[in-house]
């Protein structure tokens, strides 16, 4: 089998890739940066900029596409999310027309100021003056764009993604921590569904095996994790010290986070990032967690339950 994936030197996509290699599939990685990984061929193509010929020349015998590149941020720039999400979405489709589209999508698209509990697909997207960042709101109209073109598209949302090779969501944390204390929004229990790559992993690998597989689908591990608890079981596998957190008010935070970001627009035009976000403090004190149900009956995917108290 034939498969392009695109994200292939980021955690997901590259995560992806090496499955497929590994299970003897015909792997091409699509963008600025050759992952480097063994079995996978690279073509270079920024996804802002149209599609090189070489692509035109291999189209018809792509069989599929794993869409995993994204600009990723909770702040930046609208129209640069927008010139890579949407409408490298849109070029990238276009490229492909033939091809199985697995597109990885967020469960940013969910509405950021409410709480999600066991939230279905239904749930979102929302209207784009709903989001608080660009990057979420790029992610929703990227959807749009990928059931115009390819309504028999399957779109994975999954929940934040950790484990081996994660840069991003426990690290983010980790590099906040100072003296042994971490402070976040107060968050009263609630609770945050997270996946694990290789939870990730199998239900791409599901949704390229499954052709009438169609539509959002939540990925996350089994049941949602009490952030703070999930946090130490994470540092712990790490071999670092425990962390003792220390909660603000949630209605604090935000006001905080409003007056950065307030700040940075009057800075170098809105370049330069806040240290702290509406969405994170959103995400961070709200419920997020989703029902998994498709990827069960519509993927035939059973998730582990990779960060269960042991």
């Amino acid at each position: 089998m034939s498969i392009v994936v695109t994200g292939a030197s980021g955690f997901i996509g590259g995560a992806v890739a090496r499955a497929l290699a590994e299970r003897g599939a015909d792997v091409l990685s699509i963008g600025r940066t050759d992952p480097g990984i063994d079995g996978v061929s690279h073509l270079d193509w920024d996804l802002r900029e149209t599609a090189p010929q070489a692509l035109a020349a291999r189209s018809a015998g792509i069989e599929a596409l794993v869409h995993a590149a994204a600009l990723v941020a909770d702040w930046g720039e609208a129209t640069a999310f927008h010139e890579v999400n949407v409408a490298g979405t849109r070029r990238l489709l276009d490229a492909l027309p033939r091809a199985r589209v697995v597109h990885l999508s967020s469960t940013e698209v969910y509405d950021p100021r409410a709480d999600h509990e066991g939230l279905y697909e239904e749930g979102g997207p929302i209207g784009a003056d709903g989001y608080l960042s660009d990057y979420a709101r790029s992610k929703a109209a990227a959807e749009a764009v990928v059931q115009r073109v390819h309504p028999q598209a399957a779109i994975l949302r999954p929940a934040p993604v950790y484990g081996p090779g994660d840069t991003h969501w426990f690290p983010a944390f980790a590099r906040r921590i100072r003296r042994g204390v971490l402070r976040l929004p107060a968050a009263h229990g609630r609770l945050t569904s997270l996946t694990h790559i290789d939870n990730a992993v199998t239900a791409v690998l599901a949704a390229l095996g499954r052709s009438h597989a169609a539509g959002p689908i939540n990925v996350a591990d089994p049941h949602p994790y009490e952030l703070r608890q999930a946090l130490n079981t994470y540092m712990a596998r790490a071999g670092m010290a425990p962390v003792r957190i220390e909660e603000q008010p949630a209605d604090l935070a935000m006001i905080r986070a409003w007056a950065a970001e307030r700040r940075a627009r009057t800075l170098r035009r809105g370049r330069r990032a806040p240290h702290t976000t509406r969405v994170a403090v959103a995400r961070l004190s709200r419920g997020r967690s989703y029902d998994v149900t498709r990827l069960r009956t519509v993927l035939g995917v059973e998730p582990r339950q990779e960060l269960a108290p042991r």
